[in-house]
């Protein structure tokens, strides 16, 4: 039986912070998330990773700093994460020791199968490369005329019309981004500030209640500056 893969995640957005460590968590990996290199250092002391997932402008220390004190002081795997995409902080990065660079807007499905690849070179045992929908995952069950969402448990969540019809716009295109524009003119007609505001409070609102009623991690996984995708299996039927 295999071992899942212990994680931590140092990013200061929250957003982009909560939505990879969600998809790791749905796609099998153990993740720790924190937002500032303080609080890794702390859980160093208290916790040994197979992969660190570092982002280079955290508010409290250049994340190279971080990457160079890893390389090290411990035997974890190294990927850096950064929206300052360059050549010559690619170079740096790897001078200090990172194993793999990879530019925002960050792919959770590609940052899943490149943990996966580099844990499998060092024998550790994984499961293969993930695709985007995550294999053999329970089956959820949109149910739309009725305005429900059924958990592979059997957990029924009342929907709102907007929280319906953005799962129904999501699951439209089964294992792809559903991108912005599409849910702003599906769910709201326009797309404005106010209704970009809205989609995404609607986003988080969908999640929280999936994730009260099911007391699961709600797979929705947020595309950055992309859009959103329901990264579970899903049957869609009208009554």
């Amino acid at each position: 039986m295999s071992l899942p893969i212990q994680i931590v995640l140092v990013e200061d957005d929250t957003l982009l912070r909560d939505s990879l460590a969600s998809y790791l968590t749905l796609v099998g990996f153990l993740v720790v998330a924190v937002g500032d290199g303080l609080s890794l250092y702390r859980l160093l002391g208290e916790h040994k990773f197979a992969v660190a997932i570092i982002n280079l402008g955290l508010p409290d220390e250049d994340g190279t700093i971080l990457v160079s004190y890893l390389r090290r002081n411990t035997d974890c795997l190294i990927i850096v994460i950064t929206a300052h995409d360059t050549l010559d902080t690619r170079i740096e990065c790897y001078r200090v020791g990172a194993d793999l660079f990879l530019g925002k807007p960050v792919d959770g499905c590609e940052l899943a199968a490149a943990i996966a690849s580099l844990a499998g070179r060092r024998a550790t045992v994984v499961e293969p490369p993930l695709p985007r929908r995550v294999a053999h995952s329970p089956t959820w069950t949109l149910v739309t005329r009725q305005r429900a969402l059924v958990s592979p448990a059997s957990q029924r969540v009342e929907l709102a019309v907007k929280e319906c019809q953005l799962l129904t716009a999501l699951v439209g295109e089964p294992g792809r981004t559903a991108k912005r524009a599409m849910l702003l003119e599906a769910i709201y007609g326009l797309k404005d500030k106010n209704t970009e505001r809205a989609l995404d409070t609607l986003v988080r609102r969908t999640r929280r209640k999936i994730e009260v009623a099911t007391s699961i991690t709600a797979p929705i996984l947020t595309e950055h500056g992309v859009g959103y995708t329901f990264v579970a299996n899903i049957h869609v039927v009208e009554d």
